[in-house]
């Protein structure tokens, strides 16, 4: 069932904003957002909102990474993840490991 922002927990709710907070070319970890939604231990909380409510509420999930700065999906997801953080100038190792691309301009 989709559910309005307004019919989402308090916390989920400070989770989305925080989300929609990580601007273009920058990343954040799904610790990080926990903690600026104020949940200490939330990181799974984070993905489980990532996971349910990316498309339904517009978040930039692909922005959203493990504190280790690596990407956290597998299969399809992992790929199209790569594919927008490259757009977004991003290098990203055959590991996974997401680095910010440095312009020598």
């Amino acid at each position: 069932m989709v559910k309005e922002f307004q019919e989402l927990k308090p916390e989920t709710q400070r989770i989305l904003r925080e989300i929609k907070k990580v601007p273009y070319g920058q990343v954040s970890s799904y610790r990080d957002i926990a903690v600026r939604a104020g949940l200490i231990n939330g990181a799974r909380q984070v993905a489980r909102a990532l996971h349910g409510l990316s498309e339904i509420h517009q978040l930039p999930w692909w922005r959203i990474i493990r504190s280790d700065g690596t990407i956290g999906m597998h299969g399809e997801g992992r790929m199209e993840q790569i594919r927008l953080l490259k757009l977004e100038g991003f290098e990203v190792t055959d590991s996974g490991k997401v680095k910010q691309k440095i312009d020598h301009k």
